[in-house]
């Protein structure tokens, strides 16, 4: 009974026993009772993955689970094994960015409805990575078998699919295999944009930019490049990605670690001011509020959809636009079963909405609209794989939140 309920996603328990809610909610994961995310993240998360993660005794859970649904020890137990293989396994999880998540989603039911109709059904979720309640990466390290992922895998940045635990899991062993060899167009190709362990697939990047604030600037140097924004002229006048949880970008404070060491990172907190949603930069950029700052580090959607500009400058630094990438994982058993879901999501047609969206993909079909000037900033796939990102990023981030906080300066 307990390896049958362990093995089920949590919107499953829950569609089947509706009174587990109660349980749910008693044990501190009344998160779960909100239907929408019981919708997204319920439908691939298993109660195995909730219940490591938030260190709840699986054999005590599952017998209260039991007894909530109203099982008898025996009987209810073989019914719900009997359902269990085959059932729950997610096929498709994309965390998306905002400005992709609705456009890649309507064409993905299109290419479902062109399926034949004796296709193997594709059960997916697609989300957008903004979603507040629920962070799907909190669970990433406590996964312990191949079985409680989903075949394929879509997530913007670096995240915990690229932590040291999830990859010598998973990644190391070669669970997870690249699916294209095309690298882009002219500007793309020598980037080395293609994982060469072949267990990394980049769809395509989000590309942060400058945006400069000239009335909130002042008399002060236009920043150009990554550098100048640690200028001492720069203090408390910079905004960068931050979410309400109190983290920050995690792509440009790796950057700046590996382009200017740690001293950089805590310049960057000296000038940071905001750790905002580029949401928020738009509103404020050109605005004349106090609050505004006088540079916005975002993605280069977000900074061609400011509206007032008459004071605003785009700057494409000089050493080139940061390079987050969009990457996919796919399972290396499953590639053949899912090869028309795969060659979708690497096709011309989801390319060409990433590239729309200020999103240059790696298709070779597609023209991406940059500059022929054009020149970028990644961090490359050999410092990826070379650093323990997880505690790398912990300690880089201490460092700026304190710089930030004004400690120790």
């Amino acid at each position: 009974m307990e390896s049958a309920f362990l093995d089920m996603t949590i919107g499953r328990i829950v569609a089947e026993h509706p009174a587990a809610l109660a349980l749910f909610e008693a044990n501190g994961l009344g998160v779960f009772a909100d239907p929408e995310v019981r919708e997204s993240f319920g439908t691939v998360v298993r109660l195995r993955s909730v219940l490591r993660e938030r260190r709840i005794d699986p054999q005590a859970f599952c017998r209260n689970l039991a007894e909530t649904a109203g099982m008898a020890e025996g009987g209810g137990a073989r019914a719900v094994e009997e359902t269990l293989p085959g059932a729950g396994t997610v096929n498709l999880f994309a965390l998306l960015p905002c400005p992709l998540k609705v456009p890649v989603e309507e064409a993905f039911h299109r290419f479902l409805r062109g399926r034949p109709a004796d296709a193997r059904p594709i059960t997916f979720c697609i989300e957008g990575n903004a979603n507040n309640q629920v962070d799907y990466y909190d669970y990433v390290a406590h996964f312990e078998t191949i079985g409680e992922l989903p075949d394929i895998i879509v997530t913007p940045g670096f995240n915990g699919f690229f932590h040291r635990g999830f990859v010598e899991r998973f990644i190391k062993p070669g669970d997870f295999e690249a699916v294209i060899d095309f690298a882009g167009d002219r500007h793309l190709a020598a980037l080395g944009v293609l994982d060469p362990e072949r267990h990394y697939t980049m769809l395509c990047m989000n590309l942060l930019v400058l945006v400069v604030d000239k009335g909130r600037l002042g008399g002060r140097p236009v920043p150009r490049r990554w550098r100048d924004l640690l200028a001492p002229e720069l203090e408390k006048s910079v905004a960068i990605r931050g979410n309400r949880d109190g983290s920050f970008c995690e792509t440009l404070l790796l950057a700046v670690h590996k382009a200017f060491g740690m001293e950089g990172v805590r310049q960057l907190g000296r000038s940071t001011r905001h750790g905002w949603h580029p949401s928020q930069m738009v509103k404020a950029a050109g605005s004349g509020r106090d609050d505004a700052p006088a540079v916005s580090v975002m993605p280069l959607f977000f900074a061609n959809a400011i509206r007032n500009r008459d004071d605003v400058e785009i700057v494409w630094p000089g050493d080139g636009a940061l390079v987050s990438p969009v990457t996919m994982l796919v399972k290396r058993d499953r590639r053949e079963e899912l090869a028309d879901v795969v060659r979708f999501l690497t096709g011309p047609e989801v390319a060409r909405i990433c590239a729309g969206a200020f999103f240059p993909a790696l298709h070779p079909e597609v023209d991406n609209g940059i500059p022929a000037e054009a020149t970028f900033f990644w961090i490359g796939w050999e410092f990826v794989k070379e650093h323990d990102i997880e505690a790398l990023l912990a300690e880089i981030d201490a460092e700026f939140r304190r710089a930030f906080r004004g400690e120790g300066a």
